[in-house]
C-alpha cells in the first residue's frame, strides 16, 4: 500500500472515531455543528477543490436545515466549514506531499499585508479601550477577505481542480434556485449573482443544445437574481453586465444578451406561478423603499473616520448610546450596513488602501488581458465594490477575496485549455 493510501486510511479513522465521539459527548446542536465539521474536513482532504462551494453553500443549506435566525450561528455556520477547509489543507501539506496544494498568485504579498494589517488593527483597538467582542466582530469582517482568496488559490489552483469546483456549486445552487424560485419570502440572490458572469462567457462560447442548456442555466439564475429584491445585489449583478458589455467582445457579448433574453422568456413563463408573482409584487416594493437607518448609522460612522482619518478608531470602534431614526437610542458600529463606511470607521485612509490595493492588482490583471473568465470575475468584482457602498452583510464581503482570486487563476489558464 503507498504511502498516499496510508495516509488516507489514518485521516478517515482518525476522523471517524473523532465524528464519534463528538456525536455522543457534545449535547445537542453542538455535537452535530463538530461531527459536520470534521466531516467537512476529511472531505476536503480528498477532495480540495470541494472548500469553497461547500463553504460557501454549506452554511446556507445548515442554516435552514437547522431553522438559525439568530446572527451569530449563521455566521458561525458559515465559518466552520472554512476552517475544516484551512485544516485540510494543513493536513494535505504534513501527510500527503505528493498532493500539489497550489502556487500563489500575484497578489499574494498584499493579501498577506492585509492580514497582518488587520492583526495590528485589532491590537490597535484593544489597546484604545475597544471592547474585545466588537473587536473580534470587526476582524472577522476584513479577515474573511484574504481568507477566501488564500484558499481558493490553494485549493483550485489547476484548471482541473476549477472545473470540479465550478460543477460542484453550479449543480448544488441550480437545485437550490430550481426549488425556491417560486418561494415567497426568499431574499439575496447572492449564490445566483456569483454565477451569473462566468456562465455569460461559457454560454458565447458553446455551441448547439450545450449552448442552450448553458443559456437556459444563466437565466434562471439571472431571474433569481432580478426576484431577490435585494438593490446590493442587483447593483453587482448589473455593474458586471455593464462592464462585460463594454469591455467584452462578440462572444462576451452574445452570453450576456442571450442570458437576459432568456431570463426575460423565463420571468414571463414562470409568472403564471403564484409564488412567482408573489416574489416579483416585492421587488417593486423594493425600489420604493428608502435607506431608512442606513443613512443615520453611515453618518455616526464617518464621524468616527472625521475624528481619526489616517488610523480609524481602531477595529471594534463603536459609538455607544447614539440616537437613529428607527431605532431611538441605540450602539452603533462597529459593523455598519455600508462596508466602506465601516471600513474607513474602523481602519482609516490607511485600512482603506490595505482593503483595496490587492483587490485593485486582480482587476488590473481581470480587465486588461484578452480573457473572458478572467474578464467575468474581474466584472463581478466591481460589482461588488460598487455594492459595497450601500451594503454591509453580516458575513462580511467575502466575495472581495474569493472573486479577485478566480480572476487571477483564471489568467493563468492556457488558451488551449480555456478553448
Amino acid at each position: 500500500m503507498s504511502a498516499v493510501s496510508v495516509s488516507t486510511v489514518a485521516i478517515a479513522a482518525v476522523a471517524g472515531t473523532t465524528v464519534a465521539v463528538s456525536a455522543a459527548v457534545l449535547p445537542g446542536q453542538l455535537g452535530i455543528a463538530a461531527a459536520g465539521t470534521v466531516l467537512c474536513g476529511l472531505g476536503f482532504v480528498v477532495w480540495p477543490w470541494a472548500v469553497l462551494p461547500m463553504g460557501i453553500i454549506g452554511g446556507s443549506i445548515a442554516s435552514g436545515l437547522l431553522g438559525v435566525a439568530d446572527v451569530q450561528t449563521f455566521v458561525l455556520l458559515h465559518t466552520l466549514p472554512l476552517v475544516a477547509g484551512c485544516a485540510a489543507l494543513v493536513v494535505r501539506r504534513m501527510l500527503l506531499p505528493a498532493v500539489a496544494v497550489g502556487r500563489p498568485s500575484t497578489s499574494t504579498v498584499a493579501m498577506a499585508g492585509l492580514s497582518v494589517a488587520t492583526a495590528v488593527a485589532a491590537v490597535y483597538g484593544l489597546a484604545l479601550g475597544n471592547q474585545p467582542w466588537n473587536v473580534l466582530v470587526a476582524a472577522y469582517q476584513v479577515a474573511v477577505i484574504p481568507a477566501y482568496y488564500f484558499l481558493a488559490t490553494y485549493t483550485l489552483d489547476t484548471p482541473r481542480r476549477l472545473r470540479a469546483g465550478a460543477v460542484c456549486y453550479l449543480s448544488v445552487v441550480g437545485v437550490l434556485t430550481a426549488i425556491e424560485i417560486a418561494t415567497p419570502g426568499r431574499h439575496g440572490g447572492l449564490l445566483s449573482a456569483l454565477a451569473v458572469p462566468p456562465l455569460m462567457v461559457l454560454a458565447g462560447r458553446a455551441h448547439g443544445w450545450y449552448r442552450a442548456g448553458l443559456i437556459l442555466l444563466t437565466a434562471l439564475f439571472l431571474t433569481d437574481v432580478v426576484l431577490a429584491s435585494y438593490r446590493g445585489i442587483w447593483l453587482a449583478a448589473g455593474t458586471a453586465m455593464l462592464i462585460m458589455l463594454v469591455r467584452g467582445g462578440r462572444v462576451v457579448r452574445y452570453g450576456v444578451l442571450a442570458a437576459v433574453a432568456g431570463a426575460i422568456l423565463v420571468l414571463g413563463a414562470s409568472s403564471l406561478h403564484s409564488g412567482v408573482r408573489e416574489r416579483s409584487s416585492v421587488v417593486s416594493l423594493a425600489f420604493q423603499r428608502d435607506s431608512g437607518h442606513r443613512v443615520p448609522e453611515s453618518t455616526v460612522g464617518l464621524d468616527a473616520f472625521a475624528a481619526a482619518p489616517l488610523l480609524g478608531a481602531g477595529l471594534g470602534q463603536s459609538s455607544p448610546q447614539v440616537y437613529v431614526k428607527g431605532f431611538t437610542v441605540t450602539d452603533v458600529g462597529p459593523v455598519y450596513h455600508a462596508f466602506w463606511v465601516m471600513i474607513l470607521a474602523n481602519l482609516g485612509l490607511l485600512g482603506l488602501v490595505a482593503v483595496l490595493w490587492p483587490v485593485a492588482r486582480t482587476l488590473r490583471a481581470g480587465l486588461t488581458r484578452h480573457n473572458d473568465l478572467a474578464l467575468a470575475f474581474a466584472a463581478l468584482t466591481c460589482g461588488f465594490l460598487a455594492a459595497a457602498f450601500f451594503a454591509g452583510p453580516t458575513d462580511g464581503h467575502w466575495e472581495l477575496g474569493l472573486l479577485p482570486a478566480l480572476t487571477m487563476l483564471a489568467a493563468r489558464i492556457p488558451a488551449e485549455v480555456r478553448s
